[in-house]
């Protein structure tokens, strides 16, 4: 279903269509083949529907080319009046400039500001571990302490210590969970 199009702003823009081809052939200022192709194009579309493009989202609903099309219309005139050449040319790359200099940033190096240390502080001698074996709460402390006494040196060791800590019964057990 096509859509409900001015149908002088059809006109307006066949008319301007055609004298920007008309123009453009009489100055001998040739149009591309992208260029010739979209003329004829645009002027097949308006006259069989009324307008060029029927996405609502390019331009008005009332207007007979979208926005990118009015674009292109304005620059292909501005192109048949010799006014400025086309801007479908491939642009170049940005390029760096070049010249006998070389740049350097201006950042401030961190480490001209730290001076070196006079004297190299000693680094603190790590303590040396043991092994402390955990105690088994249910062998007697009668145990530990002929273990304590059997040492080959023939030294006596102070007996260990039984842990301040006691199990309690009657808490949760393991098969309740």
């Amino acid at each position: 279903m096509p859509r409900d199009t001015d149908e002088k702003k059809t006109r307006k823009a066949l008319r301007k269509l055609r004298k920007a081809a008309e123009r453009a052939e009489a100055e001998g200022i040739e149009l591309s083949e992208w260029e010739q192709e979209f003329v004829e194009g645009i002027d097949e579309r308006l006259n069989k529907y009324g307008s060029a493009f029927n996405d609502p989202n390019l331009g008005a609903s009332d207007e007979a080319l979208s926005r990118a099309q009015t674009e292109i219309l304005r620059q292909l005139d501005k192109k048949s009046r010799g006014k400025g050449g086309s801007s479908f040319k491939q642009r170049k790359p940005l390029k760096a400039k070049k010249s006998g200099k070389t740049f350097t940033p201006n950042v401030r190096d961190l480490n001209d500001d730290v001076e070196p240390p006079a004297d190299a502080p000693v680094a603190p001698k790590k303590p040396e571990l043991s092994v402390i074996k955990a105690v088994d709460l249910g062998k007697k402390p009668e145990s530990t302490r002929a273990k304590a006494t059997d040492v080959k040196d023939g030294t006596k060791r102070t007996p260990y210590k039984v842990s301040p800590f006691r199990v309690i019964e009657g808490g949760k057990s393991e098969s309740e969970s």
